[in-house]
């Protein structure tokens, strides 16, 4: 009768030469633990012997891949590691015949694994598989990529946000260069000169505002703001706050309120921030001063009495663009290939491939479409109207393209008569 989980044959009763059942049962537990098998996969899925799975420590699968495909283990309780040596960047699942749990081999690792039959588990090595999360996919991962959720699975999804870290600074810092003698409070202050300002966030018309600039992009903002008054040692209270589109604080302004004491308060400088703010292009910021006691009624210039704000995201940071671009010199032929190109990184086409551009050089004759597919299948539509010389995008849906996919454009069956020389570019945004 041989082990329950093995197969290692036991030693019978009264049984003559018992060396040799106990000697092969020495050898093929030696062998579970320590013997390494090497397994091609021929681009196909592979389903272990008990003999391979029972009699060897290690399993190394090699071969060339051309997707992703399946170890099946017999159903027994064993731990075993699995080493994926294939060629080609694709993932190896390990698993049991059936639907329960399994085990996701990205290329170069090696996982252990331990299973009851049914759902088999990783409790060791497979650095970077996140084996807790059954949906998962993270063939192709190298490493620094950043795990990425698009509503239905996660995946590997490049370098992303860390890329962001290394864009130039935007924002703009003003100061006043004389000090204002006589305060009327509330007062929104009257900036004189900036010390940077990335884009011409203040302008000398407006003086008491940072304006989000127009073609920006700009999403978010931070702001900060200080103040030096004149001492004073008698009673009062200062307010120092931000106003937004002249409309009062925003939601997310901190306010500095500093009420005196009999005895007076002495501390002249005042600051104040703001936690990140929505903006939208146009919008304006002030900083906003008001105090009770009129022997503070002098602001000073100098380093101390400034206003700055500071980009912290645009909208090509939120959505980083990723264009594709074609041009057809002369009139199509029927049936013609006007774009086909492979995808190298994750790219999202908008609902009616929003901010795409299309241009002929010569006029359309009657209406024309051309027919925009993703690995062959049509996804959207590029439509020259008659006598018209811009295009219009037509897709009902949004359309992730992946790496590897083909993105092309086809031409009608049946030429426009005069529409040539065409030019276009896809606005796509990168997935990150």
């Amino acid at each position: 009768m041989p082990s329950p989980n093995l197969a290692v044959t036991h030693v019978a009763a009264a049984q003559n030469q018992k060396e040799v059942t106990i000697n092969d049962a020495v050898d093929a537990l030696d062998n579970a633990m320590n013997r390494a098998l090497s397994l091609a996969m021929a681009d196909a899925n592979v389903t272990l012997t008990s003999a391979q799975a029972n009699r060897n420590g290690l399993i190394v699968l090699t071969g060339t891949l051309t997707a992703a495909r399946v170890l099946t283990l017999p159903a027994n309780h064993r731990r075993l590691a699995i080493r994926n040596a294939t060629s080609g960047g694709q993932e190896v699942r390990a698993k049991y015949a059936g639907s329960g749990a399994e085990v996701i081999i990205v290329p170069g690792g090696t996982v252990l694994v331990q299973g009851n039959g049914s759902d088999l588990f990783g409790v060791g090595g497979g650095a970077g598989t996140l084996n807790d999360l059954t949906d998962v996919s993270a063939g192709g991962a190298v490493a620094s990529d950043v795990l990425q959720f698009d509503g239905t699975v996660w995946s590997a999804g490049g370098v992303g946000i860390f890329q962001r870290a290394l864009l130039p600074f935007r924002g703009a810092l003003v100061q006043r260069t004389t000090d204002i003698a006589t305060v009327s409070p509330p007062i929104q202050i009257p900036w004189q000169a900036s010390v940077y300002d990335s884009e011409g966030f203040w302008a000398g018309g407006t003086p008491e505002r940072l304006t989000i600039p127009p073609g920006s992009s700009i999403t978010k903002v931070r702001l900060l703001g200080s103040i030096a008054m004149k001492a004073s040692a008698t009673t009062g209270g200062v307010y120092l706050t931000f106003d937004k589109n002249g409309a009062g604080e925003p939601i997310g302004a901190a306010p500095y309120t500093v009420r005196q004491g009999s005895s007076g308060y002495t501390n002249n400088d005042f600051s104040t921030f703001s936690a990140v703010l929505p903006v939208v292009e146009g919008d304006y910021f002030q900083l906003r001063v008001n105090f009770t006691n009129n022997n503070w009624n002098s602001i000073l210039a100098g380093a101390r009495t400034w206003f700055a704000i500071e980009v912290v995201e645009t909208q090509d940071a939120a959505d980083p663009p990723a264009d594709l671009t074609g041009f057809k010199m002369g009139q199509p032929s029927a049936d013609e290939i006007l774009m086909r190109v492979p995808i190298a990184r994750r790219t999202r086409m908008k609902v009616d491939l929003a901010g795409s551009q299309g241009v002929a050089g010569a006029a359309a004759t009657a209406q024309t479409d051309f027919d925009i597919r993703r690995n062959g299948t049509s996804f959207a539509t590029m439509r020259f109207a008659a006598a018209g010389t811009v295009a219009d995008f037509i897709a009902a849906t949004e359309t992730v393209l992946e790496p590897g996919d083909v993105l092309s454009v086809i031409a009608p069956a049946t030429p426009d008569a005069t529409l040539a020389d065409i030019g276009f570019t896809f606005a796509g945004t990168l997935v990150v």
